[in-house]
């Protein structure tokens, strides 16, 4: 009995140690195998997925690539094609002293195929260089509603009163741009000083002098539309008192 125990004592731990190294080396191997066919199972799992999709892949990187060219391409395309189109805008403005009838001709090409803003303006340009001056005025309202932005479709309609305020048709043309004379309105200063000339016109100097006088007052008011008013203003006061 106690041989057995001593015997016991002895060489367990030793077994016990043979058997764990023995079991360490299973784990370690079986481990390895499993890493092995995992690593096997998920090639083939890339390879058929890539077989499946990779021609869409392939083709969905094409189409970003061509897309981004394509976008950067035609930026530069279109800087150049406004540069071009700049610089033959201001050669025929250059060209209205010399030769009006052949700035007339480029504006109206430029009307037509220029990008923006070089066609509005072009537009509104060939309809100034028109003659006589009624068909300048026609010209004026009939490319009025065309324009944009719509400060530009302003502009035609306060010109074309502008060349109509010696003519039967004036207070018809300036009534018409009542709604451009409101407080937040880019040419109110200009339908005021229509508006005013129109007054003199009919001998009603003191609304005449009111409209110089809102001029003169207005914060937003160009140094020359303020002084211009203020002569206006000294011009006829003085003219009343003599």
């Amino acid at each position: 009995m106690w041989f057995a125990k001593a015997w016991s004592g002895v060489y367990e731990p030793r077994l016990n140690l043979l058997i764990y190294k023995s079991n360490l080396g299973a784990i370690v191997s079986d481990s390895a195998a499993f890493q092995e066919i995992d690593e096997a199972v998920r090639k083939d799992e890339l390879k058929e997925w890539w077989k499946r999709w990779g021609t869409w892949v392939v083709a969905a990187a094409v189409i970003v690539v061509v897309a981004v060219a394509g976008l950067v391409g035609w930026r530069q395309y279109d800087t150049a094609r406004r540069g071009a189109a700049s610089a033959a805008y201001s050669a025929a403005l250059a060209q209205i002293a010399s030769d009006r009838g052949a700035a007339l001709a480029a504006f109206e090409a430029q009307a037509k195929n220029a990008p923006e803003p070089y066609r509005a303006l072009a537009a509104l340009v060939a309809a100034q260089l028109r003659e006589p001056l009624d068909a300048e005025i026609v010209a004026l309202l009939a490319v009025a509603p065309a324009l944009s932005p719509a400060e530009l479709a302003d502009l035609a309609n306060v010109v074309a009163a502008y060349k109509s305020i010696d003519t039967p048709k004036a207070e018809e043309m300036v009534a018409k741009l009542e709604p451009l004379a409101g407080p937040d309105r880019p040419f109110r200063l200009s339908v005021r000083e229509l508006q005013a000339m129109l007054a003199v016109r009919k001998g009603d100097l003191k609304r005449a002098r009111e409209l110089w006088s809102d001029i003169t007052k207005d914060p937003g008011a160009p140094q020359a539309a303020a002084q211009r008013a203020s002569a206006l203003l000294a011009l006829y006061i003085a003219a009343e008192t003599k």
